[in-house]
């Protein structure tokens, strides 16, 4: 009688390690994206996705205005799609959607969506064999440093999955000078 008390026991923790949950995100990611417009990354190699970002309108009839930066990346296809009120804002990386309303904010602010897409700054990050999204906004000054709006997410293997968020509105960390790895 025992063993039959503990196998349900046994089934819920099974259940409990194996549910997908977002991945962490190391602290140096973040710091990173927060500072992705300066030079000296440190630990984390940084591939800026350079030039403007323009805005495609998809018609009268689509949900979304798509801003894709116009830089060459012929293996990433990335961007923000701003969708009409209940459709929900999302950051793309080739067949990945991470929605902006389900972030996961690391700090006391709540996500929001973008102010100016047209002037945020994309990169694609890499540390540990993992590579992230990275868009960075800025968006005013606090204690007369620039304020930064980040959203972040560890892009999955493979076709599928979802992007999941973290979300951050805080100042740049200090630069540093280590070489990137």
């Amino acid at each position: 009688m025992p063993l039959r008390r503990s196998v349900p026991l046994a089934l819920l923790f099974i259940c409990m390690v194996a549910s997908p949950a977002a991945p962490s995100l190391p602290d140096v990611v973040l710091d990173t994206c927060l500072s992705v417009d300066r030079i000296g990354h440190g630990r984390v190699g940084v591939d800026p996705i350079a030039g403007r970002v323009q805005m495609l309108e998809q018609g009268p009839l689509s949900p979304y205005r798509l801003y894709l930066p116009d830089g060459d990346n012929s293996r990433w296809r990335i961007g923000y799609a701003s969708g009409n009120p209940g459709a929900g804002d999302y950051l793309f990386v080739n067949s990945h959607r991470g929605y902006i309303d389900r972030a996961i904010a690391l700090g006391a602010e709540v996500p929001s969506t973008l102010q100016r897409p047209q002037e945020a700054s994309f990169a694609l990050l890499s540390h540990l064999g993992q590579r992230y999204l990275c868009l960075m906004e800025l968006r005013g000054e606090r204690g007369g440093r620039q304020l930064r709006a980040v959203f972040v997410g560890r892009i999955p293997f493979g076709m599928g999955g979802d992007l999941h968020l973290y979300y951050k509105l805080a100042t740049p960390p200090p630069a540093t000078t280590e070489p990137a790895r």
